[in-house]
């Protein structure tokens, strides 16, 4: 639908400089599309600028009069908005305020009742996110040695093999084949900015490699040693590894940390243990792993409980305690909820022999 409104007609020779002026002066008509003739570049103006404003009026190179403009459609900002007028009150209220993009690839959990909707909102997301090609629905939780999800692609390629931006690294990655969250980037961002030069790491359960690539990155005195069961995620951290060009401070190590962690050359003085489910069941092995002298443990755990910080807390330290070690809490968080009333927990603690 067009609409009259007064206009500046510039000379296409003069028409940047003309669009520049006026929207320094703060009178162009932003809600309305610019257009073009032969001849002249047509701006819609919500005033008539005085001469000594806009010389192009007193050169010739302007001038003012009445134009039709297409209105412009503002591009919704969030998924929200650009559901609108497309589900009635009652389902608006359950259209998710938050989903993972990882790469080029969107992630949605929606509410059963959003179900029979959800290739039109998929569909909006892509409006809101221009740069995604395959969204995918959650059809299940993550499950397996693995933590792999299964998903119906509801827009898109179905191309799932992507590469994702975070902090300055880039991680190849398929998402049908490998666990990955962007949830955790400012965790890992956290941990990495911890991490003092010349300190060996052992990532036990390094994944493609988004905690060691950015320690790697921000301390590159440092040692890290990223161990990796799943064949798949192996092969995207060794890929990884060398996107970054970290190939001198991280050593890629393929198999369970449980039979593999004599590899290390030299005792951990900083651990990061990202398997929130298990990783309790790993914690002989990270003091095995540890110097010495003591160690930080970066510990992700998980509750179903009120008070999910005190039990996993109660509950490593138990197990530390009974290994001969003393654990010091240094930092606790909830981070997410990944199911009902389920809570992933993280934890710093130096560890030491006693």
């Amino acid at each position: 639908m067009d609409e009259a409104s007064l206009a500046v007609v510039a000379k296409k020779r003069m028409a940047d400089t003309v669009k520049r002026r006026l929207a320094s002066l703060g009178i162009l008509r932003t809600s309305m599309k610019v257009f073009s003739d032969d001849k002249y570049v047509y701006f819609p103006v919500k005033r008539v600028p005085n001469p000594d404003e806009l010389p192009e009026l007193i050169t010739g190179d302007a001038l003012i009069q009445e134009a039709n403009f297409d209105k412009l459609v503002p591009k919704p900002k969030t998924l929200k908005e650009a559901m609108m007028g497309v589900l009635d009150e009652k389902l608006m209220e359950l259209v998710p305020r938050s989903f993972d993009i990882i790469g080029n690839v969107a992630i949605l959990e929606l509410n059963e009742g959003l179900r029979p909707f959800a290739k039109d909102i998929a569909s909006a997301l892509k409006l809101v996110h221009k740069h995604v090609d395959t969204v995918l629905l959650k059809t299940g939780p993550s499950t397996g040695e693995y933590r792999i999800r299964p998903y119906d692609v509801i827009a898109g390629s179905g191309n799932t093999l992507t590469e994702h931006r975070e902090h300055g690294c880039k991680y190849r990655l398929d998402v049908r084949e490998v666990f990955f969250t962007p949830r955790l980037s400012g965790e890992r961002l956290r941990v990495a900015s911890q991490v003092r030069p010349n300190e060996c790491v052992a990532d036990m359960f390094a994944g493609v490699g988004p905690f060691s690539i950015t320690i790697a990155r921000m301390q590159p005195s440092c040692k890290i040693y990223a161990f990796e069961i799943n064949p798949t995620a192996y092969k995207f951290l060794e890929e990884n590894i060398k996107l970054n060009k970290v190939e001198d401070r991280v050593t890629a190590i393929f198999g369970d940390v449980r039979h593999n962690y004599r590899i290390l050359e030299k005792k951990a003085n900083r651990l990061v243990m990202n398997l929130p489910f298990s990783a309790d069941k790993y914690l002989d092995v990270a003091i095995r792993l540890a110097a010495p002298s003591g160690a930080i443990v970066h510990f992700y755990g998980a509750a179903q409980d009120e008070n999910a910080v005190e039990t996993v807390k109660v509950n490593v330290s138990s197990i530390i305690n009974s290994l001969g070690f003393n654990a010091k809490f240094l930092w606790a968080k909830e981070l997410k909820e990944v199911a009902p009333r389920k809570v992933v927990v993280a934890l710093d603690i130096a560890i030491s022999m006693r």
